[in-house]
């Protein structure tokens, strides 16, 4: 008996090691992207570290959305790899939502858009799912979205 909890206990530290070790890794992948993404023509960085590219913008005078407003918009949802994790445009329907419900890092980069704005944003993972991910989302993983804004109405 004692050599089977040693044994678990064996393994449950080198899986952890393993998976501490991943965590790790995925963040450094990450940050090895953005900081080479921004060589690319085109890439803003905002101060809070959120990058973006406007893939187009038809709207000059319209405001921009409030956390509390509600957005209808299509997102399509990238890891750096180019796997899908999620996407509106694939499921055929933009999503409605009201933009606080969003992960940081799309509340943030959304407000600077305007209905009509089509744009490229990379997400740092302490602006997405850090350290949790999600099950389509590994721990650490940078996000890539294509987010077209087509509205957005005050809830208040």
């Amino acid at each position: 008996m004692k050599k089977l909890l040693l044994s678990l206990s064996c393994l449950f530290f080198l899986v952890s090691c393993n998976q501490d070790t991943n965590i790790q890794n995925n963040l450094l992948e990450s940050e090895k992207f953005l900081v080479t993404n921004l060589l690319n023509p085109g890439v803003v960085e905002l101060e809070s570290g959120l990058q973006y590219l406007v893939l187009d913008s038809v709207n000059f005078e319209e405001a921009h959305p409030k956390l509390t407003d509600t957005i209808t918009a299509d997102f399509h949802g990238t890891l750096i790899n180019g796997k899908v994790f999620w996407s509106s445009v694939e499921m055929g329907e933009p999503l409605t939502i009201q933009l606080s419900k969003l992960i940081p890092g799309c509340q943030k980069v959304i407000s600077y858009m305007r209905a009509g704005d089509r744009w490229r944003v990379f997400i740092h993972p302490d602006l997405a799912y850090g350290e949790e991910g999600r099950p389509t989302i590994p721990p650490n993983s940078a996000l890539i979205f294509d987010i077209e804004l087509f509205s957005f109405r005050s809830d208040i």
